[in-house]
């Protein structure tokens, strides 16, 4: 028995000094770490931080709209014919050419008008020189030609008082007497020696020289070219179409309803869709009169274009500032949230901490709600910052995160107040 204790002595040694370099994985833990471990449930949670985008309470004007929709149109088309009857010398233009006002588009062969044009130069010298055979000078009596300006004057006054006919009655009276007392001499020698009649016949044939050249009316974009070189036009015939697209206008229906206080030179906005663009202009009509079917009224919006990006029939909305109340303190739209029926804001404190305010609120729009009174939990001033996102569980002095300040959004900063 002894020697088999001497052996399982060594062994347990042996064992024991294995044992006194590393702990195994599954050892208890020592009493120094039960003691941090304790310390580290003890230790405060760090508090997480909620993302939210902000923006600011604002105080102006608030705009309520009325939408309504229409299309575009210019004021101002034309159907371009010909004065003459003639051979078409020239086409300057095609479709689509924007043109200035006078600029040639199509010239009538002229030389038959130039020969009517010498024609009545000679008849005019003819009378010249039969006025200078008979060496007779003819001169006006100022007094009695000044005379008959004021009594036709004083005729003119008192038109609305006389009938047709005796308003020409007495003009002719006046006439003869004037003639009597030496008025209208000259004329009167003109016209006897045929000279009158040569003057006008020579304006007659220079103004249709200048009709063989068919001008642009106005600047604007041809269209509907009707002509080519060597046809025959006659009087009246259309040459094409032109068309003032630097200027249009938005023809749009509001509905009686929305009427109210709409008045002319109210702002508007005008968004066409064609083109993906919203421009700012301002009534410039209301129609007297509402379309009984339709129950709307006709307003017109009228605008620039001067680059030609909107186009005569193009479908248009237009937001129309129907009435405008100023001096409003308002806070964005997306801030105002319903808890247990009431609306509440969340304000954001110096140390971004949400505060929440209970509030009444009054008139809005699609971007706006104005704020009445601020019932509990603080104030609200113009420049405050309010929460718009991330909101809908956010609890009173809880901590945000600001991801982005967002500038306020204010589509009729221009509009003016009442």
């Amino acid at each position: 028995m002894k020697k088999l204790a001497v052996p399982f002595l060594l062994l347990l040694a042996a064992l024991a000094g294995c044992g006194s370099g590393d702990t195994p994985a599954d050892a208890p833990e020592t009493s120094a770490a039960v003691a941090d471990s304790t310390g580290a449930e003890d230790a405060p949670k760090q508090e997480k931080a909620i993302k939210v985008n902000v923006s600011s309470v604002r105080q102006g004007d608030l705009v309520r709209s009325v939408y309504a929709d229409g299309v575009l149109r210019t004021p101002r088309t034309v159907q371009v014919t010909s004065k003459l009857a003639g051979q078409v010398e020239r086409v300057f233009v095609r479709d689509g050419d924007r043109v200035n006002r006078g600029q040639v588009l199509l010239r009538i062969d002229p030389r038959e008008y130039q020969l009517g044009l010498e024609e009545a130069r000679y008849r005019h010298i003819q009378a010249l020189s039969q006025i200078a055979a008979e060496d007779e000078e003819q001169i006006d009596d100022p007094a009695a030609m000044a005379a008959f300006l004021d009594a036709r004057d004083a005729l003119e006054a008192r038109r609305r008082t006389l009938s047709d006919e005796e308003y020409g009655a007495a003009l002719l009276q006046l006439e003869l007497d004037a003639l009597k007392r030496g008025a209208f001499r000259q004329d009167m020698f003109a016209q006897r020696t045929g000279l009158a009649d040569a003057r006008v016949a020579e304006e007659r044939a220079r103004l249709s020289l200048e009709y063989t050249e068919i001008r642009a009316p106005f600047s604007g974009v041809v269209s509907g070219i009707a002509s080519v070189a060597g046809e025959n036009l006659n009087v009246g015939q259309s040459v094409c179409t032109l068309w003032d697209n630097a200027h249009l206008e938005a023809v749009v229906n509001v509905l009686e309803a929305d009427l109210g206080n709409l008045t002319e030179g109210r702002p508007v906005l005008l968004a066409v869709p064609a083109v993906g663009d919203t421009l700012r202009a301002a009534v410039d009509v209301i129609s007297p009169t509402l379309d009984q079917a339709s129950r709307t009224c006709e307003v017109i919006v009228r605008f620039d274009n001067p680059d030609g990006r909107f186009r005569p029939g193009m479908f248009v909305r237009a937001e129309v500032a129907a009435s405008i109340h100023p001096d409003k303190l308002m806070v964005p739209r997306a801030a105002v949230l319903l808890r247990d029926d009431r609306p509440l804001v969340f304000k954001v404190t110096p140390d971004d901490r949400a505060q929440w305010l209970y509030v009444t609120t009054g008139l809005e729009n699609a971007d706006w709600i104005e704020i009445l009174e601020v019932h509990s939990g603080g104030t609200l001033a113009p420049g405050d910052r309010v929460v718009v996102s991330d909101h809908l569980t956010l609890a009173h002095e809880a901590k945000i995160d600001i991801r982005e300040d967002l500038p306020p959004a204010d589509r009729w900063a221009a509009a003016d107040g009442e």
